[in-house]
């Protein structure tokens, strides 16, 4: 090499050298920032496990009295939705096309079609490789309109941070209950409603069906709820106990549940095709101009003293 070419290869080396440097301290950053954001979630920064959880932070976001999706609604999820935007700020549209192998069980970020930001998601269905039906874990619902350049690549340090949904069912239901994938519209709606004027909601789990954090493995895939919980409202009251008062629930709780068990189809757990009828009864959420999650328009919140970034409006049910 001559003196130019010799100086020419020193400066790349040390441009790619500091490029590395560089790279390095960011995920160093990232990483300490993710681990302090799940001390700040405190419990919850945990897999959900056997035990009392006694603050009001479960919210319902949709399923049925056979399985139902809940969240915990805290700080710390706004924090891990606020890096993910930051993560991906300036990227339109997606670059899931280019990722090898995406298919049903694959973690991706994906953008959500009401609100246009992106959330952490499982696919749980691909039609023809175009179309996209994904859940998103840190809030139970799912969305079923999405294309490739809806879907982002996996960053696997989010890992650090448990989901913050989970699949459950009660705690000592009837049958009549338990396996009640099949409801009519006014079923629905009474469940719905309930669920969401019981929320927020003190929870106890009894038993956990799945091994913890089986959502990030990419061969799991969701049968049936992970937790058997009581719920009790922000009313104080047990919300198995206000279900079995609902007109549209009290056969299943009278004296003739024996009988209308004979007659109903046994099935171990709700099916994948019985919870999408289910969740498609319940219509999309108009889009509100307010700071607080769409999920939430109907909850008692504490407002946001406004001196933090606005937080990102997240996923509502939209199936």
């Amino acid at each position: 090499f001559s003196q130019p070419e010799k100086t020419s290869v020193l400066v790349r080396g040390l441009q790619q050298s500091r490029a590395v440097s560089n790279c390095s301290l960011v995920d160093d950053y990232r990483h300490q920032q993710l681990e302090q954001m799940k001390k700040r979630l405190g419990e919850y920064g945990e897999p959900l496990m056997v035990g009392e959880y006694k603050q009001l932070r479960m919210m319902f976001d949709s399923g049925c009295p056979a399985m139902f999706w809940l969240f915990a609604h805290t700080d710390g999820l706004y924090d891990l939705q606020d890096v993910i935007q930051r993560k991906l700020r300036g990227k339109q549209s997606g670059d899931g096309a280019e990722v090898v192998g995406i298919g049903v069980g694959s973690m991706v970020l994906a953008r959500y079609s009401v609100d246009k930001a992106v959330y952490r998601a499982k696919v749980e269905e691909v039609i023809e490789g175009e179309l996209f039906s994904v859940r998103y874990i840190d809030y139970g619902n799912r969305d079923d309109t999405l294309t490739k350049d809806d879907i982002y690549p996996w960053d696997e340090m989010l890992e650090i941070i448990p989901p913050q949904a989970v699949p459950c069912c009660f705690y000592k239901a009837s049958e009549a209950i338990s396996k009640k994938t099949s409801l009519n519209l006014k079923e629905m709606e009474a469940f719905t409603l309930l669920m969401k004027q019981s929320s927020p909601m003190q929870m106890v789990v009894h038993r956990r069906n799945n091994l913890p954090l089986d959502v990030f493995d990419t061969s799991v895939h969701q049968l049936g709820p992970d937790l058997v919980v009581s719920l009790r409202g922000k009313d104080g009251r047990d919300v198995l106990h206000k279900l079995s008062k609902l007109s549209a629930f009290t056969a299943c709780f009278g004296q003739k549940t024996q009988e209308l068990d004979k007659l109903q189809p046994k099935t171990e757990v709700p099916t994948e095709k019985a919870i999408k009828q289910l969740e498609a009864l319940q219509p999309p959420a108009p889009l509100h101009a307010v700071p607080h999650p769409l999920h939430l328009h109907d909850a008692d919140l504490v407002q946001d003293d406004g001196d933090g970034p606005p937080s990102p409006v997240h996923p509502m049910f939209t199936s």
